[in-house]
This record gives structure tokens, C-alpha cells and sequence, in this order.
């Protein structure tokens, strides 16, 4: 056999690294784990997080983020293949969903910082597709890659289906890291004025780490928490204001606090109950195209928010975009994906702007609705859409 001198071995080590760095990333972000190895650009970018003393007026607790694809199909036929007409990859993730919401409604970034948790080759075109939007984030870096969610949109039927990938396990030290910076900026001088948590947490990131942020808030800064999973530690805390969720996840916190959620003694009347129950302000409940409902639990009152069918009058609505241009493809159907991040940043906002709940949830259900009508990003509001929508809602108290 040839001897194979230390040089050429060196050679081959390195073609074999560089090897792997194209073609299998997220490897190698497993190969750093192993080795405690950290990237140049990932220390850049935790020297940067541990030198934040302050944030915007809204800290976005978003720790379980996704690589966003969507595909548009003429027709997705089950058993064959398939293949898209039409595909975008984006940002995901409802705290993502939420600050580019926001940017959208306001025009500009400087309204909320997004506390993240991010890694792989995921996350890094995660990160860098923020940065190019100027939002304002503050990434916790992981080795294992960032969840990829695939959005499936079948022209024929008006049908969407998800596909979303597995979370990886965030580590201790990580989680650690990311609650005593949001604890830090919780405290700063000029501290939020509200904080959010949205989505679901990662394995091995559990919500009462979440509750023990949440506890160390001050008086400053209101809570909204747009989460049903696991969310009892949150609302253990009697530091949350308010809770937006859809009628779904309304049923299912209800069942984990013991309450029987009776369709036929009517939703409003289950709104308040539940709203009593865990002590928060204000319940708001969506339900897709049909109903919304918000509950002031101390005025004891609710009201129902009717929306205009975008079904029907889909052809008058994509017909009044004057902000965004869609293909022909794109307008033969809708993508509800995104809908209730962008129902809760533009409630949230407006709230802290001095709007009455009422007027604030109204405009965040129709900013909800105009971002269905753009299919293929997540988040897109025309304006001149979202003011007719509200001009079309009905609101009654109920």
C-alpha cells in the first residue's frame, strides 16, 4: 500500500471539510456542536446580543421559528406527484410573522425587537433574509437546524395545507441565555412597553421558562400572548393581559382549566367564563372567515366582529390592491398562513397607539383578511384593501 505522507492527509482533511461545508451544512453545524466550535459569524452575533441594554416598543418573544416554503399547484392530486407552478421561500414562524406584520403596517422597523432562537443552515438564510428587511432582532444561535414549514396551495380546490417540520431540542444553555436577555431588557432603563410571546416553544425550551420571564416583567409593560399550547404557567403568573387565540385553541385552554366548553349555551358567555378563569383583561377569539369575538372581562361585555366573505368577493378585493401585484395564478387563490400573526401584530399595535380594543381588533382582523388575498408571502398588507374590509365588518355586542 502507498504511504500517504502528513501533507496529503492535510490536503484531504481539507477538501473533505470543504466538502461537507457545501454540500451538507447542517452537518456541520452538528460537527460544531461536538467540538465546541462557534462560527465567526455566530460570535459576532451573540457579542451583539450581550451588549443590547434596550429594545422597541415591543419585545417578541419568538423562540420557535421556520424556513417558510410555499408552493402554488394547479392541482394536487394525492398519490401522484406534483409539481408547483409557482414557489417562494420566506420567513416563518408566528413572532416572524408578527414583526414583519408590523413593518408592514407602520412602514419602518423601529417599532419591535425579536428575541429569537435560530441555527443551521436554516436559520442562517433566516437571519440574513431579517437583516435584509431591517428587522430589529436579537438571535440565540443553536447548532441544529431551524424547522422548515412547506405551504401546499391547490388552485382548483382554493385549499391550503401545511407541512411543518420537526423542532430540534434547543439546548439548556441556550434557553438559559435566551431568558436572562429577555429578563435584562424586561428590566432596562427604558423597558418595553408591551412583550409578546407567540407560537409554540421549542423541545427542551418549556413554557414555565416563559412564565419565569413574564414574572420578572414590571408594571411598564403589558403582556399579549397569541399561544394555546401549554400555556397554563403563563396564565398562572396573573401577569397576562391579553390573550388573542382562534376558537379552536379557545376550546382547547378551556378544557386544560377544567371548564366545559358548552356550544349551546352560546360563545360569549364561554369567552367571559373562561376570562374570569384566568385572569386576564381582554379574551379576543377568531374563527378563520366567519366570526371574531373580543370579551373586556371586566366591563363583562363582548362583542361579535362579522367579516366580509372573501370567498365570495374575492375577484372585489384582489380587484382594489393598489399596493400589491399578483399573477394571474396567485389570484385564483388564498393563503390563510400568517393571517392571525398579522391579526395580532396590528391589534397590539394599535392598542398601544390609544385605540379603543374595539377599533383595534377590528383593524386586525381586516389587516388579517387583505393578507390572504397575497398567497405566496406571508404577512402583505394593502392598505387600500385592509380599509375596505373594515369598512365592510359589522361589529354587535352580543
Amino acid at each position: 500500500m502507498r504511504n500517504i505522507s502528513s501533507s496529503n492527509i492535510a490536503i484531504i482533511s481539507l477538501y473533505f471539510l470543504i466538502f461537507n461545508l457545501v454540500f451538507f451544512p447542517g452537518h456541520y453545524c452538528f460537527y460544531t456542536m461536538n467540538t465546541q466550535f462557534m462560527s465567526p459569524t455566530a460570535e459576532t452575533a451573540t457579542q451583539q446580543v450581550h451588549d443590547r441594554t434596550s429594545c422597541n416598543d415591543i419585545l417578541c418573544l419568538a423562540p420557535n421559528a421556520s424556513y417558510q416554503v410555499t408552493m402554488l399547484f394547479d392541482k394536487i392530486i394525492a398519490g401522484n406527484v406534483n409539481r408547483a407552478s409557482k414557489q417562494s421561500q420566506a420567513i416563518g414562524g408566528k413572532g416572524q410573522n408578527f414583526s414583519i406584520a408590523t413593518k408592514q403596517f407602520y412602514g419602518h422597523t423601529n417599532r419591535v425587537t425579536l428575541l429569537q432562537i435560530l441555527g443551521g443552515h436554516t436559520g442562517t438564510q433566516i437571519e440574513n433574509m431579517l437583516l435584509e428587511q431591517g428587522i430589529d432582532c436579537i438571535t440565540v444561535h443553536t447548532p441544529l437546524p431551524t424547522r422548515t414549514c412547506t405551504t401546499c396551495l391547490d388552485v382548483s380546490t382554493n385549499q391550503m395545507t401545511e407541512l411543518i417540520g420537526i423542532s430540534n431540542r434547543v439546548e439548556e444553555e441556550v434557553v438559559a441565555e435566551y431568558v436572562d436577555i429577555a429578563t435584562r431588557l424586561l428590566h432596562s432603563g427604558a423597558p418595553p412597553r408591551a412583550l409578546t410571546l407567540c407560537g409554540t416553544i421549542p423541545p427542551g425550551f418549556n413554557s414555565e421558562r416563559i412564565a419565569e420571564i413574564i414574572s420578572s416583567k414590571t408594571d411598564k409593560t403589558l403582556v399579549f400572548v397569541d399561544a394555546a399550547i401549554d400555556i397554563l404557567p403563563l396564565l398562572d403568573t396573573g401577569k397576562v393581559d391579553i390573550l388573542k387565540v382562534n376558537l379552536s385553541e379557545l376550546k382547547i385552554i378551556a378544557s386544560a382549566v377544567g371548564l366545559q366548553f358548552n356550544a349551546t349555551q352560546g360563545i360569549p358567555p364561554a369567552i367571559l367564563e373562561l376570562g374570569k378563569k384566568i385572569r386576564v383583561s381582554i379574551v379576543a377569539v377568531t374563527d378563520g372567515p366567519f366570526m371574531a369575538y373580543l370579551a373586556d372581562i371586566g366591563q363583562g361585555t363582548c362583542h361579535m366582529f362579522v367579516i366580509p366573505d372573501l370567498l365570495a368577493d374575492k375577484e372585489l378585493f384582489v380587484g382594489n390592491l393598489a399596493e400589491v401585484k399578483l399573477e394571474d395564478e396567485e389570484k385564483r387563490v388564498l393563503n390563510p398562513i400568517g393571517a392571525g400573526d398579522t391579526c395580532s401584530s396590528v391589534t397590539l399595535n394599535c392598542l398601544l397607539d390609544g385605540a379603543p380594543a374595539i377599533d383595534a381588533f377590528a383593524l386586525g382582523l381586516a389587516a388579517a383578511s387583505a393578507s390572504c388575498l397575497v398567497p405566496m408571502i406571508n404577512c402583505i398588507i394593502d392598505r387600500v384593501v385592509m380599509n375596505k374590509i373594515r369598512a365592510m365588518t359589522t361589529i354587535t355586542q352580543v
